[in-house]
């Protein structure tokens, strides 16, 4: 399997994974099925995805392989802000959600720095720290984190299971979900 990961905007800032050196790459590895994990097929038919889907689909190589796999954002979001609400008023959560504010801040920052190419963005620097912040992250809020993390995470992934994956099976993931889907499906695969 072929795990790779998608930088938003970012890649607009990172000439080496601009658009349409994220589309070559995926191109050189040829992949049998493409699953898009941060889209459903209603958020495409809608036109509610960006710049990278827009350039994937309009390769016809392409096109006829790509499946939308992902989960209802507006849900995991709508937890997420729930329970942010309810624990506001605790003075140890805002002090911790302070800091994991100021961590994902240098995160981005230092990951925007360090991505140069498809090799960089594609790394185990980048699915290592991403790891280590959802680890804290469920250190801190081990509740936040099952309910919109873990639980999205593996939604998506029986999604994904439903169709079947093979050897040339592509997961297309935003970078922060890189690690998850190599901790999930590449062990056993």
């Amino acid at each position: 399997m072929f795990f790779v990961a998608t930088i938003g905007k970012a890649h607009e800032k990172i000439e080496g994974y601009s658009y349409n050196a994220m589309l070559r790459y995926i191109l050189s590895l040829n992949p049998s099925k493409i699953y898009v994990t941060y889209l459903t097929h209603y958020d495409y038919d809608h036109g509610l995805y960006g710049e990278e889907i827009r350039k994937l689909m309009s390769e016809d190589m392409l096109a006829d392989r790509v499946s939308f796999r992902g989960a209802d954002e507006k849900k995991y979001s709508t937890l997420y802000q729930k329970y942010i609400e309810e624990n506001r008023s605790s003075p140890e959560f805002v002090i911790k959600f302070n800091v994991l504010d100021i961590m994902n801040t240098t995160l981005n920052s230092y990951l925007e720095g360090y991505w140069k190419d498809p090799q960089t963005v594609n790394s185990e620097v980048t699915d290592s720290l991403y790891r280590a912040k959802h680890r804290l992250t469920s250190a801190m809020f081990p509740e936040l984190e099952v309910l919109t993390w873990e639980n999205k995470h593996r939604e998506i992934m029986e999604n994904i299971e439903m169709t079947g994956v093979t050897p040339n099976t592509m997961i297309l993931c935003p970078a922060e979900s890189r690690y998850w889907f190599i901790d999930h499906f590449g062990p056993h695969r």
